[in-house]
């Protein structure tokens, strides 16, 4: 069964579908809590004290080509980075300062959110938190920060180039006409060309207390909240959803797909999906994208058969729409293009029971699999608080929560009509040609 024991289903399956113990609950509540902090931060607690290490995360929603047009596609990522680049008031700069402490600082930039997380060992989240929401309160952009913040987005734009981003990006162009999701997360050229007064204006707008979600996951405890920084005079309320316009919805087999050229090849194929309110479509294609697209067990995987292409699929739960997104790259990309159109719509019949069994139950190992960590359980929680429903988020009440119980219920019917629904009609489609090499320079 797809790599898993019928008894490991089984018992998947009964605590997916039975409540826990008394005990068990209480033992939730006592390490999770959710709230709005004076200052109008809100935050989510999830504490686990088997773990050896700590997550403290800020999540604000914001446009990552910023508020104003022209866009500028990395700026929310520059923006977070210089700031935590920048020396504040008390002196050290935040990513300094958690390095310092044994830890490790990230920025991850997504269409419409940023969040900002930092590693640290169990007896530093007290500080770090005071740290780094006195300076993402409170911004400062110094000179110094900026141009640190330059050559890091650089070098990550560089990096991503060449993987799968860069397709889901150019999917997006394709299937909104206007929005976040059109402008993308990958710094253009362009980039170059912002100067470090726009960098101060997005950081001062977006990183306000009302705006934050502040995430303690792992080795925590709610005494952490108190180090939380206050903003004197700052009473506005987190930002609103950005302005998102589908692409018109005009897309033939025949339409010429979006072509672009860059140092990847490969094509993408992106269709719009159900917000983030209609949980149960939401889950089955969820659902649906691991079924097809898991690394070595997916229907995809099993039927490219050795191909020299690399697959990937995800539906990505968006505040609305979401989006499914395909990328297709390698020697045989070409060859495996037909193999995945043909998976996707075959997915609009519903699954053989025992197929559909054996689907469920690596899916939901791989959900569990990948909220391990501190790090993982802040990033599950942050995504899906920014998006507008954290209840719904996968760890929200473990096995017993609103997600498992909505994958717990799902049945064939319920993906295939998903499936005929979302994946029903032409996808938005991108295609990639690698750049030809520049000529060599004459010698001076």
């Amino acid at each position: 069964m797809s790599g898993f024991s019928t008894g490991l289903w089984a018992a998947v399956s009964a605590a997916l579908l039975v409540c826990g113990a008394a005990s068990a609950a209480a033992a939730q509540d006592a390490a999770a809590a959710t709230g709005t902090l004076p200052g109008g931060v809100t935050y989510e607690l999830r504490a686990d004290r088997a773990q050896s290490g700590a997550a403290v995360a800020l999540w604000y929603r914001a446009p990552a080509g910023g508020f104003d047009a022209p866009a500028a596609p990395g700026l929310s990522r520059l923006a977070a980075t210089t700031v935590s680049a920048s020396a504040p008031i008390s002196g050290t700069p935040l990513a300094q300062l958690v390095e310092r402490f044994g830890g490790r600082l990230s920025v991850a930039a997504y269409p419409d959110s940023v969040a900002i997380t930092a590693l640290v060992p169990p007896d530093r989240v007290a500080q770090t938190v005071r740290a780094m929401t006195a300076d993402f309160f409170a911004p400062v952009v110094t000179a110094p920060g900026f141009a640190v913040a330059q050559r890091d987005v650089g070098e990550d734009a560089l990096l991503r180039s060449v993987e799968p981003d860069v397709i889901e990006d150019a999917l997006g162009a394709a299937l909104f006409a206007s929005g976040p999701f059109h402008d993308g997360t990958l710094p253009t050229a362009k980039l170059g060309d912002v100067k470090v007064e726009r960098v101060r204006a997005f950081a001062e707008r977006a990183f306000r207390p009302g705006n934050a979600i502040l995430i303690l996951a792992g080795n925590v405890d709610a005494a952490a909240l108190k180090s939380v920084a206050a903003r004197s005079g700052d009473t506005s309320p987190r930002s609103p959803e950005a302005a998102v316009t589908p692409a018109p919805a005009t897309r033939t087999p025949e339409t010429e797909p979006l072509q672009r050229t860059g140092v990847i090849s490969g094509s993408g194929l992106g269709w719009l999906g159900p917000p983030i309110a209609d949980e149960r479509g939401a889950t089955a294609l969820d659902f649906l994208a691991d079924a097809l697209f898991a690394p070595r067990t997916g229907m995809v995987a099993r039927a490219l058969a050795g191909r020299k292409a690399t697959v990937t699929g995800k539906f990505v739960t968006y505040h609305d729409p979401g989006v499914f997104l395909v990328t297709i790259t390698g020697d045989e990309a070409a060859t495996a293009r037909p193999i995945v159109e043909k998976a996707v719509a075959a997915a609009a019949a519903p699954m053989a029971p025992e197929a559909f069994a054996a689907a469920r139950a690596g899916f939901v190992y791989r959900l569990l699999a990948a909220m391990n960590t501190p790090a993982e359980v802040a990033d599950t929680y942050g995504w899906y608080a920014v998006e507008g429903d954290p209840a719904y988020a996968p760890a929200e009440g473990g096995l017993q929560g609103r997600y498992f119980s909505l994958a717990a219920a799902l049945t064939p019917a319920d993906v295939a009509q998903a499936a005929a629904r979302y994946l029903g009609v032409p996808p938005a489609v991108v295609t990639f040609a690698k750049r030809p090499p520049s000529p060599p320079k004459a010698p001076a």
